[in-house]
């Protein structure tokens, strides 16, 4: 079912986040890299974001279940490992950074799939995660006033695909709060390197809506509140 959604359903969001998605998403959260280390990008679609990471010429590997996605990896030059995340990987690899980008919400177990990085990261090595928040104000507001938990942010595919998204075949399973995120982290002994919070974002064409979110939370009151203000984080754990 998992192999059959993301070849099916999920494939023209995952052409949609190629094009949408770059190493800006990453930039900020890396350790100070030498040259030498191996990075595995565990669901990783078309390697929109360590592309970049590639072309440097770092050891890269790209772990993914589209095959769109998979023949899009080889073509730039990612060495691919096909997995179901959802299953123990089984790589006797270790890896010096391993990231894990806009995944843990799209599994049943997150914990596992944490759990799963932590065996391949290499001693002294990083995880860094990037997650959506739920609910910042406006999808609170959303929910409230239309009883709909479809996350606004996913206007950025567009309203005919936005329009397609209904409880039962959305690809967000899990709806993290920070405290979740990092209370996951600190179970596992992952020790906290960095951490950033993203605000909340409007991407509907009310623009007075626009001005009033682009005010109430921005990149200075998104970490002071990131209960409500805070759409996204990003978390670099290091391991012991």
């Amino acid at each position: 079912m998992y192999e059959d959604y993301y070849n099916n359903f999920y494939k023209e969001l995952a052409r949609i986040d190629d094009r949408n998605n770059t190493f800006d998403k990453i930039k900020n959260l890396l350790p100070d890299l030498k040259g030498k280390e191996r990075i595995i990008d565990i669901g990783c679609g078309h390697g929109s974001v360590s592309h970049e990471l590639v072309k440097r010429g770092f050891d890269v590997y790209g772990l993914e279940i589209n095959d769109e996605a998979l023949e899009n990896l080889k073509t730039k030059g990612f060495k691919i490992i096909k997995k179901d995340i959802t299953l123990p990987l089984e790589l006797n690899d270790k890896f010096d950074v391993v990231l894990l980008l806009d995944v843990l919400e799209h599994v049943f177990d997150p914990f596992a799939l944490l759990a799963e990085a932590q065996k391949i990261t290499s001693k002294g090595g990083y995880i860094i995660i990037s997650v959506p928040l739920y609910f910042d104000l406006l999808d609170r507001l959303k929910i409230l006033f239309t009883g709909n938990i479809i996350s606004l942010d996913n206007l950025c595919y567009g309203k005919e695909n936005y329009n397609k998204f209904r409880t039962y075949n959305y690809d967000h399973v899990r709806f993290f709060r920070p405290k979740e995120i990092l209370e996951m982290g600190s179970r596992m002994n992952l020790n906290i390197d960095k951490t950033e919070y993203l605000p909340s974002f409007y991407l509907g064409s009310n623009i007075l809506l626009k001005i009033i979110m682009k005010f109430i939370s921005n990149k200075i009151t998104a970490p002071i509140y990131p209960n409500l203000l805070a759409h996204s984080m990003k978390v670099r754990w290091k391991v012991s």
